[in-house]
């Protein structure tokens, strides 16, 4: 099994590790607060203000992602990659990367890679971001989950090391169960449909639907002409439904394989996002309601073991 973005190792995060310089100077008669950062070998000054004001540095937010990843788990399984997406420069001190769990984990029988991104921009200095992503591949076809909303952050950057409960392991593990569950419930369920045309037709606009982009109809050819490995969305209805079965887990595993193959990683990261939006609020929703009637249908002896811890 092999991961579909191309990593490159841990260490080429070392030259962006740096500290921020911020300290008060004088200047006149005028006491500031001063931020600057020293950056191939130039020092650049980012702000000036009368008053303090929040930042984080570099190597505090690469810090705080691994640390994310290490919560999630044990740090014997990590053996962190990087996607890096946006290098900061003398003119854009901006810094966008993804941190990969090259080792696999599993959800029921499936296997997958974690990973996690950040970003952060001196241009909005008092916020940083996390989010955490979970990659399944099966064969030529992918599938790409994004948790659960509660686990993506934007947090103040003076509150990098406050990590919450939703990046402990209890917690991914819980998620873990849900989304073995809701997969399982999936499965089950066939995707109703007469012919072929019209299986790709309502495909293609749940993909729009669920990713929050337009898929052109004539994109198979306008693709191939871009990319001639690039295979068109109605090729990867097609396999990931002779993988999998014509049920509604191969039509999720369609959506997310069309957005795991997206070159532009703004659009790819956009439609990961939309999709874990998704999935998140159908996964609850559909096991909420299935928890509920299934609880209003339980037994004394059921009841009695619930109440007697299980035993």
């Amino acid at each position: 099994m092999e991961f579909r973005q191309d990593t490159q190792p841990f260490e080429i995060l070392k030259q962006y590790f740096i500290p921020a310089i911020y300290h008060r100077i004088l200047e006149g008669r005028k006491k500031i607060f001063q931020l600057s950062l020293s950056f191939e070998g130039v020092e650049k000054i980012i702000k000036k203000s009368p008053k303090t004001f929040i930042h984080a540095s570099f190597n505090q937010v690469i810090t705080g992602a691994v640390l994310r990843m290490e919560k999630l788990f044990a740090p014997e399984e990590l053996n962190l990659e990087v996607i890096l997406f946006k290098k900061p420069t003398l003119n854009n001190f901006e810094i966008s990367f993804e941190l990969v769990n090259k080792n696999i984990f599993k959800i029921g029988q499936e296997e997958y890679f974690a990973s996690i991104v950040c970003e952060y921009s001196y241009s909005s200095m008092d916020q940083v971001t996390y989010y955490p992503i979970i990659y399944r591949e099966v064969c030529s076809n992918g599938m790409v989950s994004v948790m659960t909303k509660n686990f993506t952050e934007s947090i103040g950057a003076d509150k990098i090391f406050d990590i919450g409960c939703e990046w402990s392991r209890c917690t991914f593990e819980n998620y873990q169960n849900k989304l073995n569950d809701y997969f399982e419930q999936l499965k089950q369920e066939e995707f109703a449909a007469r012919n072929e045309e019209k299986i790709e037709h309502e495909i293609i606009q749940r993909m729009e639907n669920v990713l929050g982009v337009s898929i052109a109809r004539e994109e198979k050819d306008l693709m191939r002409e871009i990319d001639f490995e690039q295979p068109s969305p109605q090729e990867i209805i097609h396999r990931n439904l002779e993988n999998l079965g014509s049920n509604q887990f191969g039509v999720w595993n369609a959506i997310t394989d069309f957005a795991s193959r997206e070159r532009d990683i703004d659009k790819r990261n956009k439609m990961f996002l939309s999709a874990g939006q998704f999935l998140s609020k159908e996964m609850e929703k559909t096991l909420n309601k299935k928890s509920k009637s299934h609880s209003k249908n339980l037994q004394w002896s059921q009841i009695l073991r619930i109440a007697k811890n299980n035993l």
